[in-house]
């Protein structure tokens, strides 16, 4: 058994639901030396915000629902490998969390026209602003930014026509 590592680099994928992340999570995951971690606030999210979803009870009782714990022990606490990745939803950044999360590690923002968005995310919840969560996409860019982190925003499309670059 290897020994657990403190030092991870972190990369935080912040995006608006059906923006492609998965697809980029997935290519993470085939790396040897990166851990991923699947909206790791999502349970945090459901419980602070009421939201109903068909997988809400199984979610709340299968995730950690503190935030600052999630944060503190799952997204920076020690794990096996160089780098965890862990794709957020930008709507799941909500007020009450610890500024660790934003202060630490590599932020990027994935976006998507949202046009290409709301055929697909309709099928699942009705849209509306605050689901699509394209303000808070906006909210975590100027918080970054304040903090002398601007980061990076990267088009799905562009992601998709050249993953390389």
């Amino acid at each position: 058994m290897s020994e657990a590592n403190t030092d991870i680099d972190v990369i935080h994928s912040w995006s608006a639901p059906r923006s492609l992340s998965t697809s980029l999570m997935y290519s993470f995951a085939q790396r040897d030396d990166t851990e991923v971690l699947d909206e790791p606030l999502y349970a945090y999210f459901l419980k602070v915000t009421g939201a109903k979803r068909p997988y809400r009870d199984a979610v709340l009782s299968n995730m950690e629902c503190d935030g600052n714990k999630v944060v503190k022990d799952i997204i920076f606490g020690p794990g096996e490998k160089k780098f965890r990745y862990c794709k957020h939803m930008a709507k799941q950044h909500l007020p009450g969390l610890t500024d660790e999360l934003m202060k630490r590690g590599k932020h990027f923002i994935l976006i998507r026209n949202p046009i290409e968005i709301l055929p697909s995310f309709d099928e699942h919840v009705p849209s509306s602003f605050l689901e699509l969560g394209l303000g808070d996409l906006v909210s975590l860019y100027s918080e970054l930014s304040r903090l002398g982190k601007p980061p990076p925003v990267i088009d799905a499309a562009d992601l998709r026509t050249d993953p390389e670059v």
